[in-house]
């Protein structure tokens, strides 16, 4: 609440402006932070990108729909209290002022981090928790030139008029996503080791059906498939190695007669007649 020339009231929206500790108001959004991935969009929506994908020193730095590309994000490192580079995480290269510019107009492609001052940004509240990024080098805010609000747009610096295309919504990125990729591959790799292992178990499985199907056959006097050979036809087992037939037992010695008692005297013996009488 502030009194104007007048000396009328008049409010204004204080929640978007650093207090010290201690104050009575807190930001909306919270500052981002350091050593985190984000995506860092115009009010339209549409995010800062490295241009067509390009790996190489000098690649142009524009705007374009979100599909979620490594190209779109950044990291935010502060290198220094308060000063931070923002690096590419396809490319692993920072936003930077091109030849060191420092005059309206400047346009931003990507270099490789020498940690110049044209490579180094401070990050200041806006409206809406949006932010501007300063450049440390100029003094001068990332604006978009000409206002555009199209795809391919380029980056520039230009003084401070606290315009929409001068504010800019840091999302984070989470790095949740990263760990889940990592156990698909994982899960992917495990399959493919243990598929073959599987593939040879399954034929045992199905094996194992037929034979109950065959029992069955053979319950219902069905008869037995032509690839198959018939029960009846199977081979006789052969005996187990090492035991031998037992030899035929040798038939007993048949026993001696018993000698004939000698005939008592008077008594013809059997089968001799008797002598005659002279």
């Amino acid at each position: 609440m502030l009194r104007n020339q007048d000396g009328q009231i008049e409010f204004f929206d204080l929640l978007w402006y650093n207090f010290p500790k201690g104050g009575c108001f807190e930001m909306n959004e919270k500052k981002p932070v350091s050593n985190v991935c984000y995506q860092i969009a115009a009010k339209n929506g549409r995010v800062l990108e490295v241009a067509d994908f390009n790996t190489a020193s000098g690649a142009a730095v524009q705007l374009w729909d979100n599909v979620k590309e490594d190209s779109q994000i950044w990291l935010l490192v502060e290198v220094a209290e308060g000063l931070y580079k923002l690096e590419n995480k396809l490319t692993g290269k920072v936003l930077d002022v091109i030849n060191a510019g420092s005059q309206n107009g400047a346009w931003l492609h990507q270099w490789d981090y020498i940690g110049k001052d044209n490579q180094l940004w401070t990050l200041e509240p806006a409206a809406d928790g949006r932010w501007k990024v300063r450049s440390k080098l100029s003094g001068r805010v990332l604006d978009i030139v000409g206002m555009s609000q199209e795809n391919g747009a380029r980056l520039q610096i230009w003084d401070d008029v606290d315009g929409e295309n001068q504010a800019w919504k840091f999302t984070e990125v989470k790095a949740a996503k990263k760990p889940a990729a990592k156990k698909a591959a994982a899960k992917r790799a495990a399959a493919e080791k243990d598929g073959p292992a599987k593939a040879e178990k399954t034929p045992a499985k199905r094996g194992r059906k037929p034979a109950v199907k065959k029992a069955e056959e053979a319950k219902a006097g069905a008869p037995a498939k032509a690839s198959e050979a018939p029960k009846a036809a199977a081979p006789a087992k052969k005996a187990a190695p090492g035991k031998k037939p037992e030899p035929a037992k040798k038939a007993e010695p048949a026993k001696k007669a018993e000698p004939v008692p000698a005939p008592e005297k008077g008594k013809p013996t059997a089968g001799k007649s008797a002598p005659k009488k002279k």
